[in-house]
């Protein structure tokens, strides 16, 4: 069953969410969307979780100020966003309350009806992997994350984006799961590595996987850059990961 919800985010105010609900199981899983906002593709996604047996809250986190590019129709799904679009989307999204809604996403979740609350998850795409990333760094909600190509390092900061992802890899205490491409020419080899080596020498509970020849988005069938391999490996292991450990 899938249904319109609101919830209380950052400063009590509201943000606009899809809910997924199986026919049974307790775990939850908050699903980030990409820049691109919720879209056709992310609702596909929930609804295979929900096949799964997970509940899926799927937030707007662009529910205040709108989403800032072209919105996907029956006509034309995955609309194409400029560069400049994007980057002013991914710096004009404030990190602090993002990840304060996506909490509000969890303390929703976790009350739902046949939702065990010390079983959630935070599963994202592209900048929603990012911040999926940073949920799990600072959320207590957070049982484990599954971080598809979500950039460790961005190109600047600023007042919306004041520290590094990957400053905040000390404070992940909560399994990660992260997926990345190697031909993805938004997050260079040298910036996994650099996750890599801090999970590694901080001891953390962690597995990267990297795919030769494959570029960003390669889970979304509906952008340029999808991997039918890649993605359905992907999908393997998420599933596995996330029964594992919730």
């Amino acid at each position: 069953m899938e249904r319109a919800v609101e919830f209380p985010g950052q400063g009590d105010d509201p943000v606009q969410a899809r809910l997924f609900t199986p026919d049974e199981g307790e775990f939850g899983i908050v699903l980030v969307h990409e820049v691109y906002g919720p879209d056709p593709h992310l609702h596909e996604v929930a609804t295979r979780f929900a096949g799964e047996g997970f509940h899926v809250l799927v937030p707007d986190l662009y529910s205040r100020e709108g989403r800032p590019g072209p919105a996907p129709s029956e006509a034309e799904p995955a609309p194409t966003w400029s560069l400049e679009q994007i980057r002013s989307a991914v710096a004009g999204l404030p990190d602090r309350r993002a990840v304060a809604d996506l909490d509000g996403a969890l303390a929703f979740l976790g009350e739902q009806d046949g939702v065990d609350a010390r079983s959630l998850a935070v599963v994202g795409f592209c900048m929603g992997g990012t911040l999926a990333f940073l949920s799990g760094c600072i959320s207590r909600r957070v049982a484990c994350v599954v971080d598809f190509y979500g950039g460790p390092i961005y190109r600047e900061l600023g007042p919306n984006k004041p520290s590094q992802p990957l400053e905040l890899a000390l404070n992940l205490d909560r399994p990660l799961l992260a997926f990345f491409g190697e031909a993805d020419d938004h997050i260079p080899a040298e910036h996994v590595e650099r996750l890599r080596r801090m999970l590694e020498s901080s001891a953390k509970s962690f597995e990267i996987h990297t795919y030769p020849d494959v570029g960003h988005g390669f889970f979304n069938h509906q952008r340029p850059g999808y991997d039918a391999d890649a993605a359905s490996h992907a999908w393997s292991k998420t599933l596995s990961f996330l029964r594992e450990v919730l």
